[in-house]
């Protein structure tokens, strides 16, 4: 099974690095929900990009 990685798209800061799968939802609820912690970029719960390797 594969990791299911969520990141930041402007510094590449990882939310959440597991195999278990999770709602973007939930993840961000986790951080705040709102900016990113290091770079303070605005979240989106919609995927600005997916990659799905295999």
């Amino acid at each position: 099974m594969m990791p299911i990685i969520i990141k930041c798209h402007s510094c590449g800061f990882v939310f959440y690095n597991d195999q278990q799968l999770k709602s973007v939802d939930e993840v961000l609820r986790q951080w705040g929900g709102y900016r990113c912690p290091v770079c303070l970029s605005p979240l989106s719960k919609a995927p600005i990009a997916m990659r799905v390797k295999g």
